[in-house]
């Protein structure tokens, strides 16, 4: 029982600090599409998968030492959620203490580019995110013709690296076209309602 209650308190320290790690942003609306035994929707406020979190821990807390199968579900579903909602703020910049001196950060050109990216409207970025795909199988196919022409193995071996890092970039642009266009789909649906 000991063991239980230390690791409860444990894991209300962890979400604790996620929460007060990104309460700055906490209203900003995650455009990530979770499993759905993970979490009960998409594309809602960090603060509502925080709440998600805190209600499963609740959850686990409030069961008996008999409770172990529900207390090994819930475990899973909490460990599962916390790791897909870490992930996913990954994706959102970390709010840094404020500073006496004033850094300013230095991008590269294509992270400037995906900054600019993510401040235009939906519909705007999945029109950007088309073009990105169109160039991306332009890419891929000029880099599957270099490699059918070239003569050395090694050649041959460097180009299909390039290849499998092109497959990688567009299939991550297509994942990222899947998740706007049900975004804008869900938010069409709700503009109905």
């Amino acid at each position: 029982m000991q063991n239980l209650t230390a690791l409860l308190s444990r894991l209300h320290q962890l979400i604790t600090r996620l929460q007060q790690q990104y309460e700055p942003v906490k209203r900003e609306i995650l455009y990530t599409k979770f499993d759905p035994a993970v979490f009960s929707e998409n594309f809602q406020p960090v603060e509502f998968y925080l709440n998600e979190i805190r209600h499963c821990a609740e959850q686990i807390s409030r069961l008996t030492p008999e409770d172990v199968e529900q207390t090994a579900f819930l475990s899973e579903k909490l460990s599962a959620q916390y790791n897909a909602l870490t992930d996913a703020l990954s994706f959102i910049e970390k709010p840094h203490a404020k500073s006496a001196v004033n850094f300013k950060q230095v991008f590269n050109e294509r992270e400037k580019q995906r900054r600019q990216l993510e401040q235009l409207p939906p519909r705007e970025r999945l029109i950007k995110y088309y073009e990105a795909l169109q160039a991306l199988n332009e890419k891929l196919n000029g880099q599957k013709d270099l490699q059918k022409q070239s003569q050395s193995e090694t050649e041959k071996m460097r180009i299909q690296q390039q290849i499998d890092i092109t497959r990688r970039r567009r299939q991550r642009c297509l994942d990222a076209i899947e998740v706007l266009e049900e975004y804008l789909a869900f938010k069409q649906n709700q503009s109905k309602e």
